[in-house]
């Protein structure tokens, strides 16, 4: 079953985004694997968000937060 992880900063997002979040990943893997002839896999699809504590993130070598 194929799963994508997203971390990110402790409440950087809402609860109503992080659903588009994971709605959109959602679509666009399923979208990937329906055109690479693996069909529908929609159902079988993980979307995990993990939110890390102050200063667990980091982008471009500089800890965040």
């Amino acid at each position: 079953m194929p799963t994508i992880r997203v971390t990110v900063p402790k409440s950087a997002w809402t609860k109503d985004e992080k659903a588009e979040i994971v709605s959109t990943l959602t679509d666009g893997l399923n979208t990937v694997a329906s055109d690479s002839g693996k069909g529908d896999i929609k159902q079988y699809i993980n979307v995990h968000i993990e939110e890390t504590v102050e200063g667990g993130y980091a982008m471009g070598g500089n800890v965040i937060g």
